[in-house]
């Protein structure tokens, strides 16, 4: 039996955009010679889940990606959640694309790709953390999407 993505998902996604400033700050790690970079990247997120993370980021160069696919450079991720301490993990590649999404400055100027992370190292502090964050991100969207909805009906 062939699986889709979708079909293969273990968590559900919570989308957000760009404007919502929710970020990742993300580091590549290995000890593969000549894949070494101190860099901290800083990111936008696009949708998060207890598997993993969507994002838009850079790369240290096209060149990184054979080994970040091959589960040869891991990836150091802190999840800046608003008003709370960051949520760490340790996550591999799992799928890359350049991205449609137009960044700012602010995240620095060259390619930018799409990048679908899947935790691979997540303590049960920090995840604990991430579905506390989720369930109140949901909680909070529906509320004012509900109120949105009403004020549309009656105005």
């Amino acid at each position: 039996m062939m699986f889709t993505g979708e079909e293969k998902r273990r968590a559900a996604r919570i989308r957000f955009r760009v404007s919502d400033n929710l970020q990742i700050c993300y580091k590549f790690l290995s000890h593969l010679e000549g894949f070494q970079c101190d860099e901290i990247f800083e990111a936008p997120i696009l949708n998060v889940s207890t598997g993993g993370i969507l994002f838009v980021g850079s790369l240290p160069g096209r060149d990184w990606l054979p080994q970040l696919g091959q589960g040869l450079v891991m990836i150091g991720a802190n999840l800046m959640v608003p008003e709370k301490k960051p949520v760490k993990g340790l996550c591999s590649l799992r799928w890359t694309r350049p991205s449609p999404v137009q960044l700012g400055p602010r995240y620095g100027s060259g390619e930018k790709y799409e990048l679908g992370v899947q935790f691979e190292q997540l303590d049960n502090s920090n995840k604990q953390a991430l579905e506390k964050f989720l369930i109140g991100h949901q909680i909070r969207t529906r509320r004012f999407r509900v109120r949105d909805e009403m004020d549309r009906r009656f105005n």
